[in-house]
């Protein structure tokens, strides 16, 4: 019983929560953060398999949440859960005067295989609110996957009273609520980087493992065309890459924010 009273309490949230945005505004707003020109700030998990993480990222002021599958294992009941929980934490917990951060998929297939089931099922499971896409060579590897999503089912979304002409990418589709980002992180992602930040329908490029001279060429490209550029930050760089012209920025993983803390809460005591 308790189980189904916790359901039902996520599904009226996200009613509650969906209903405005859908009828006066964006649904994502992370949209709406880049749209105006602002940078975003995000976070990256592959706990998604463990409830208190999931209630700490839900109400931690972050404008966005990238749920790593690819570094997890691949399990849609787990990764619904996952989604329905950021959203019900958010609503009961939350007190930053924010909405709920958004939550992307990280697949757990690479552009170069073919992802399309798992994308379909990830936006069919939950409201995730776009992808982000490893290894990706070539725009035939990225038109392919965006074409999933813009033919993806969305049922969850459907559940948000998001209008099926809005359950699109953006900016392809300006009104659109999807997000496609791509990664370039190999030797031939970096060949085709041009093709790739010119193909329709993506929204934002990260570059990871990857030469810094490389990196920053593909950043150029990615200010020529309009297209967001994402990557890590910290406090102390976080200006620079700002004034660099990166709009997406991830505070790094959520592990790894623990083990700092802990590491340094536990080293002050001992002193």
């Amino acid at each position: 019983m308790l189980r189904h009273a916790r359901f039902w309490s996520c599904v009226l949230g996200l009613v509650l929560i969906a209903g405005p945005a859908a009828g006066q505004g964006r649904a994502n707003r992370l949209i709406s953060i880049l749209e105006s020109g602002k940078p975003a700030i995000g976070v990256w998990t592959a706990a998604i398999a463990a409830p208190r993480i999931t209630k700490v990222l839900a109400t931690s002021d972050a404008d966005y949440i990238v749920a790593d599958v690819e570094h997890e294992v691949l399990d849609f009941p787990t990764l619904r859960a996952f989604l329905l929980g950021v959203q019900d934490f958010s609503l009961r917990y939350r007190t930053a005067p924010r909405g709920a951060p958004v939550v992307l998929v990280k697949l757990g297939n690479r552009a170069t295989w073919d992802p399309r089931y798992e994308i379909a099922e990830s936006l069919k499971v939950g409201p995730a609110m776009g992808v982000w896409i490893p290894f990706v060579e070539s725009r035939a590897d990225l038109e392919r996957a965006i074409s999933a999503v813009r033919n993806a089912e969305t049922s969850a979304l459907g559940g948000l009273n998001i209008p099926r002409e809005r359950r699109d990418v953006w900016p392809l589709n300006p009104k659109g609520e999807l997000l496609v980002v791509a990664m370039i992180e190999t030797e031939a992602g970096v060949r085709h980087a041009r093709e790739i930040v010119e193909t329709p329908g993506v929204s934002a490029v990260e570059c990871v493992h990857i030469p810094d001279a490389d990196a920053a060429r593909i950043l150029r490209m990615c200010l020529e065309h309009k297209v967001v550029a994402a990557t890590d930050a910290t406090p102390a760089d976080v200006q620079a890459k700002i004034a660099a012209g990166y709009r997406m920025l991830s505070v790094g993983w959520d592990y790894s924010l623990l083990q700092r803390t802990l590491t340094d809460t536990v080293k002050a005591m001992r002193q």
